[in-house]
């Protein structure tokens, strides 16, 4: 009798020892569904904010301006990501469709030269983005805002007709006369010397013209997006320039 009762006791501890542990199993299971649901719901909250920086240029009236804004993401994060396990550059494509000329005072391009921007040549457009902090930080356009102030490079630009018929004016002989005209207009802050001379601002005005004119421009996003496969982030995105709005 006391051996059967010893035996229904040590039963009684197994099945309770085997309750705990299974008890213990489902709760582990269920908290390791709970962490993975949990994780994937971030995760797909994380590349849905990630995509919509970009789905919003997905439209057919977008201004220069806001491909500018565009250019310079995709080449921050292509900078600031690049040797990171599973990375894969973002691509863009911008295509001038024969626009390019539409783009400068003169007839010649010397910003927007080329038919087609990439990823990897969209920096001659929007400057160069620095490799440590990502930031655009040089680049023609860049260099122009940087000596002049952008409120000049502005005003520069709408005063070009003004600068190119002070340069062909024939009454002006000697190129003190003609920078001496062109103070007397009072358009920068400081003598035209400071800035090289008015052939060189001129030259200026010319390429900060064009990239007003670009920045005025509309373009359209056209087909759809690309995915990656296996981060389910917006990998590649293609635009074509109409012509220049008003």
């Amino acid at each position: 009798m006391e051996n059967a009762s010893k035996a229904l006791i040590m039963a009684a501890s197994v099945l309770i020892a085997i309750v705990i542990i299974s008890a213990f199993v489902l709760m582990m299971s269920n908290l390791t569904s709970y962490q993975e649901s949990s994780y994937q719901s971030n995760l797909s909250a994380q590349i849905a904010e990630f995509n919509n920086q970009y789905t919003t240029y997905e439209r057919t009236d977008i201004r220069g301006s806001d491909m500018i804004s565009l250019m310079n993401k995709v080449l921050d994060y292509n900078t600031r990501y690049t040797g990171e396990e599973n990375f894969t550059k973002m691509k863009i494509t911008v295509k001038m469709k024969g626009h390019n000329a539409e783009l400068t005072f003169d007839g010649t391009n010397r910003i927007i030269e080329k038919t087609e921007y990439t990823q990897d040549n969209i920096y001659l457009i929007v400057g160069q983005p620095s490799a440590v902090t990502g930031d655009i930080t040089d680049g023609e356009i860049r260099r122009i805002e940087k000596k002049y102030q952008q409120k000049y490079c502005n005003q520069l630009a709408s005063e070009i007709s003004n600068i190119e018929s002070i340069i062909e004016n024939g009454a002006y002989r000697t190129a003190s006369e003609k920078n001496q005209a062109f103070d007397d207009e009072k358009i920068l802050p400081k003598l035209a010397t400071t800035y090289g001379g008015i052939t060189v601002i001129y030259e200026d005005a010319l390429k900060y013209y064009e990239y007003i004119q670009f920045k005025r421009s509309y373009f359209d996003c056209v087909g759809e997006p690309e995915y990656d496969k296996n981060t389910g982030r917006i990998l590649k995105m293609e635009f074509e320039c109409t012509g220049i709005g008003v």
